[in-house]
């Protein structure tokens, strides 16, 4: 039997060798191909130390030993010093090292707790003093101080500082598993919030700019571009995490690179279990809500990670789970008794009268009061359905005048688990798989659940990596990684969508299976409209390749990688249910056009097949990081970009050729088998070879994305203490399929709009009948087109940095900088079908392309340019405290601004088709002033601190306090006034941007939440004309919080302890105010009627946790 087993021991040995073998022979043909070829990009997580090594008196000492010991993994590096005492240790993973040197005739020097981070290369200089090789210097390093050899600008946010974090961040921050780490942005200097949307920013990089990683694996989304929130790890599996954002060198590809690094298992046991939770005892009321609601939140898991063989093999996992009722304050403009009848006459009194007209007779209603026989039948029952009585306010107020709390349900679980393996000193892997589902019942509608039913969901995320490190020479190393992020997404509302219509009387749409869910989209100016996410199952998967080699020889440290990421994504497109907007043309108000049945624009898309879209990134960098002088390093690089068009598997899409007015197809006879039969035959249809057209994907690639990274970091006074820094570099945004999705409409998907009138007393289209059929059909000129510019391609951005960086003693830094960056060739949609702007009144028949509503194309043409002087003050974590204040003063100026109307990708739509430089103004999510700041502080109570520190009952009752505070201010959003209901452009369009016609922007009154501003400033344009001065011009209100926690750790037996935790954030209760509505043709203008959605800005919110750690 143990001959056997001792057989089977040696099989299983040589298994393994074989698979080493096999693998390295793969990392071998890979960086041969490296070599031989330009060098190709690799998102990596490791770092590098560096330093000098000299005598007492200031010589070199070349061929000194230099050992770098992870603490953590005892796993060693050896290397020697150059001829210059130079050193340098690269492809080391984030971590506390040990740094030894050793060399004939001196005493050796052990540095311990050397503190890396992620993507950094540190610096530490060693001093050797002349002794016997037998005897030691030991000195302690911890973290850096100051950045002396990184020409970027970046925060590391540290396990132990998300753990002290006093701002309730968790693993799962809302109800779709999204990470509380998309959130941390806002608590970093530079950074900030699109509104309430997931859209971050850190020094004027736009959402569309950011790259979020684990371990160097792609968190970025194929479909929308944006991230694939739940892929993030629970709080418990993070070392740290890197936020990148200033000048990155050629490793790095976008303007924001967001790292998470994971832990993995050391040489000793260690874990803990925790709980967090959260009630309505710890809540503040909503300043616009009557209650708190009942909040039950529970969220709690387990970490534990250790040695399965030291020295060798290391297990790390993680598991968190959530469970929680959350309330949800709304505070809807629903429409009052009266008018819930038809009669309008409160509107009657007032400064401002609105007098209801009968649109049928031009003459005025009596009394302001709608006919009954007049009352459209499915405008009531919709009414009826889903608007509630008014609860709050006047009898006659129809301004927020409803009021409730209800209850919300959220269930998300995350797994974590990560293996580390060394094969030798030479050569470690590790995997790591994490899976994350999330179940939420939320509701979106902001009207009641009762009313408008929740979303209900089902999301489900896997993501992993295989990464392997082969050190080839003590100078070269090698990284190989293969990952994979896939997620599905089911989501919906609880109504079905065809009894609905049915009940209203709606017809001429696709009738839909009736298990299907959806409503109408009603739109009106002056009240909250229902909502309901319509029934889709997006589904995104991505997979990557990257090599990196690292090779350092005398002064240079070269670094070269290759990326390679195919990516996919589906979706099904499920029925609609029509679209109507209501703006108040036929009668003067909103409200009275919907009783009366009248929207002013209707709109349908018919269904069709799923979309299939594939794509690919290729990308390639090669830097060297050039030690010209002992203080001075440049920093040189080239990095390469290729996005892959996307393409459809099977080929159904369609796009759009100016030249000709026709729909552009990849091949006609599978045109043909997917033609929707109530596509228009009238509309010319041709083939992308005829068109000029890339036949798969309808648009060119742009394949000369080779743009140079250069830096610098130059120590004036040859010491650790003051180094000025820099750099300047060209990014390439990267292009997902998010636009592509739009090439599924044409005549397959398609899309109709109509915009209504009275034609011989009766309306074109109303409530009832969406669809214009009289021509037969859906009728001549309904069709609207979305694609892109055939020749679009990726928009770019130059970036550069200046900064100064000082060592002020006691373990603090300063830091001032000047960031600038400038964005060309953005994306924007405009409307090629558009009539200039004129005073003669709108005519389908005079437009470019009669046969269609609306073509509207994203191109290149957008701009921005942000300019920003920033200052930051850092104590890294040493005697018990540590602190981060930052401030920045920053202009952004851009004719296309960041703020999610077309996606993350699209950019803005041109008001006016042929002159987007006009929308130019102040960047609405980017404040002019900003100010964070960050504090953790060991209070020095008890034993072994200064202060009461004797071994008595007393003594631990008031020792092992800890203080966590967060403080954020900034300023309001830059908004833009502007107006719906008229057309004064004669172009189609029934809002856009006001004119500004002078005056004071303050109110005339004081300034309150329903006076926000002066609305009186700004006019409908005048006839044949856009409206200008008005983008960015009116400042909404400040955010101001202050988040703090109160920790007290408990000692235990031996090495574990209990910990206790209570937290706040906006401790204060400070109320921060959401935006005004700013519509001058709305008369809630200048007021306010929600808080901010932004992080942390809203009320009090309390939590608190216990942790038992082992």
């Amino acid at each position: 039997m143990k001959a056997e087993f001792a057989q089977r021991i040696a099989s299983g040995a040589r298994q393994l060798r074989l698979c080493r073998q096999l693998w390295q022979s793969l990392c071998l043909v890979t960086l041969a191909l490296l070599l031989l070829c330009s060098p190709l990009l690799g998102q990596g997580t490791e770092g590098a130390i560096t330093g000098t090594v000299t005598t007492q008196d200031g010589a070199v000492l070349p061929n000194a030993q230099v050992t770098v010991t992870n603490d953590g993994t005892n796993i060693s590096r050896s290397v020697t010093t150059n001829s210059k005492g130079d050193y340098v240790v690269a492809g080391l993973n984030p971590g506390t090292y040990t740094v030894k040197v050793e060399t004939p005739g001196f005493a050796a020097v052990i540095d311990t707790g050397v503190v890396l981070a992620s993507q950094q290369t540190l610096r530490t200089d060693v001093t050797m003093k002349v002794g016997s090789t037998n005897s030691t210097v030991t000195v302690t390093a911890g973290d850096s101080v100051i950045e002396t050899e990184m020409p970027s600008i970046s925060s590391t946010v540290s396990a132990q500082t998300l753990t002290n974090s006093s701002s309730n961040l968790l693993s799962t921050s809302d109800s779709t598993g999204d990470s509380g780490l998309l959130f941390y942005t806002s608590l970093l200097p530079g950074g900030s919030q699109a509104g309430g949307s997931f859209d971050w920013s850190m020094y004027g990089s736009r959402g569309s700019e950011a790259y979020y990683n684990v371990d160097g694996i792609s968190s970025n989304s194929a479909l929308y571009g944006n991230m694939v929130g739940p892929s993030l790890p629970p709080f418990g599996m993070i070392q740290e995490v890197e936020y990148t954002a200033v000048n990155n060198k050629a490793e790095l590809g976008q303007l924001l690179n967001v790292s998470v690094i994971t832990k993995s298992g050391t040489n000793a046991i260690h874990g803990d279990v925790f709980e967090n939770y959260a009630s309505n005892a710890f809540q503040a009321r909503n300043y616009f809500a009557n209650s708190v609601g009942g909040l039950v939140q529970n969220d709690f898991g387990a970490n534990i990670g250790g040695p399965i063989i030291k020295n060798k093999l290391f297990l790390f996992a993680s598991s968190e789970f959530l469970r929680e009722a959350q309330p949800i304050s709304i505070n809807p403009s629903v429409p009052t008794l009266a008018m819930r009848g038809g009669d309008f006459s409160a509107l009657l009194q007032g400064p401002n009268p609105i007098v209801i007209n009968n649109p049928y007779t031009g003459t005025p209603f009596q009394n302001n009061t709608i006919p009954k026989p007049m009352l459209n039948a499915g405008a009531l029952t919709w009414q009826n359905t889903f608007y509630p009585s008014p609860n709050f306010g006047s009898p006659t107020s129809y301004i927020a005048n409803f009021r409730g709390t209800y209850p919300q349900h959220i269930y998300t679980n995350r797994y974590y688990l990560r293996g580390d393996y060394a094969f030798s000193p030479h050569n470690t892997i590790f995997a790591r798989v994490g899976y994350i589902r999330s179940s939420p019942e939320v509701l979106d509608s902001g009207l009641p659940p009762s009313l408008t039913g929740y979303r209900v969901q089902k999301r489900h995320t896997w993501q992993g990596v295989l990464s392997d490190t082969w050190i080839l020479t003590p100078h070269m190393i090698n990284v190989a990684k293969f990952g994979l992020t896939h997620t599905a997404n089911d989501f919906g509302g609880e109504i079905a969508g065809q009894p609905l219509v049915d009940s209203l009387g709606i017809t001429g749409l696709q009738v839909a299976p009736d298990d299907k869910t959806g409503i109408p989209s009603v739109s009106l100016n002056n009240f909250t409209s229902p909502y309901q996410l319509p029934d889709s199952q997006p589904t995104e998967q991505t997979v990557q390749f990257v090599d990196q080699v690292t090779y350092e020889r005398g002064a240079h440290t070269f670094k070269a990688g290759a990326e390679y990421r195919p990516m996919q994504a589906e979706q099904y497109f499920n029925p609609t249910f029509g679209s109507y907007s209501f703006t108040g043309s036929f009668s003067n108000f909103d409200y009275a056009d919907f009783l009366l049945g009248l929207p002013q624009t209707t709109g349908y898309t018919y269904p069709r097949t799923p979309q299939y879209s594939r794509l690919w990134d290729l990308n390639a960098f090669v830097q060297d990081d050039w030690k010209i002088k002992r203080n001075l390093t440049l920093f040189l690089g080239v990095r390469y970009e290729y996005n892959s068009p996307a393409v459809d598997k099977y080929n159904v899409i369609a796009s759009f050729d100016p030249k000709t007015g026709a729909i552009v197809v990849p091949n006609l006879t599978i045109a043909q088998q997917n033609i929707n039969p109530v596509f228009p035959s009238e509309i010319p249809i041709e083939t992308a070879q005829t068109a000029g057209f890339p036949d798969r994907s309808m648009r060119n690639s742009f394949k000369l994305a080779a743009y140079p990274r250069f830096g610098f970091a130059y120590r004036p006074f040859k010491d650790e203490n003051t180094v000025i820094r820099g750099g300047y570099g060209i990014f390439n945004d990267e292009i997902s399929a998010a636009l592509f999705s739009y090439l599924y409409g044409g005549p397959y998907g398609v899309t109709v709009g109509y915009t209504n009138g009275l034609v011989n007393g009766a309306p074109l289209v109303d409530f009832q009948h969406p669809i214009n059929s009289a021509a037969g059909g859906i009728g001549a000129g309904a069709v609207s087109i979305q694609t892109f510019d055939h020749n679009y391609r990726n928009p770019y951005v130059q970036q550069f940095n200046l900064t100064l960086e000082q060592n002020l003693g006691f373990a603090t830094s300063l830091r001032l900088s000047y960031i600038g960056t400038r964005a060309v060739k953005l994306t924007y949609a405009t409307n090629v079908n558009q009539v200039p702007a004129s005073t003669t009144p709108f005519s389908q028949s005079a437009t470019p392309y009669p046969l269609f509503y609306s073509a509207y194309l994203f191109r290149n043409g957008g701009y921005e340019n942000y300019n920003a002087l920033s200052a930051e003050v850092n104590r890294t974590f040493r005697h018990g405290l540590s602190y981060e204040a930052g401030f920045t003063w920053a202009k952004n100026l851009t004719d296309d601004d960041d703020t999610l109307a077309n996606g993350i990708e699209g950019g803005v739509t041109a008001e006016n088709s042929y002159n987007l430089s006009r929308q130019k103004g102040n960047a609405k999510y980017t404040p002019r002033v900003s100010f964070v700041s960050n504090l953790i502080w060991e209070l020095p109570f008890g034993r072994g601190e200064r202060l009461l520190n004797a071994d008595n009952f007393a003594s631990r009752f008031i020792g092992g306090w800890r203080l966590s505070a967060a403080y954020l201010s900034q300023s309001g959003d830059f908004l833009s006034p502007g107006f719906s209901g008229p057309d004064p452009s004669n172009t189609n369009q029934f809002a856009g941007a006001a004119q500004r016609v002078g005056g004071s922007l303050a109110p005339q009154s004081k300034r309150s939440i329903t006076n926000w501003f002066n609305a009186t400033a700004f006019a409908v344009p005048q006839n044949g004309t856009f409206g200008s001065g008005s983008f960015g011009t009116v400042e909404g209100p400040n955010m101001n919080a202050l988040n703090a926690a109160l920790f007290k750790s408990f000692p235990a037996f031996r090495e574990t302890s209990f910990e206790l935790r209570g937290s706040f954030t906006n401790v204060l209760n400070h109320t921060n105010f959401g935006d005004p509505n700013v519509t001058i043709t709305d008369n809630s203008v200048g007021q306010i009627t929600s808080t901010t959605a932004k992080s942390f800005g809203g009320p009090r919110s309390g939590l608190v946790s216990g942790r038992f750690v082992f």
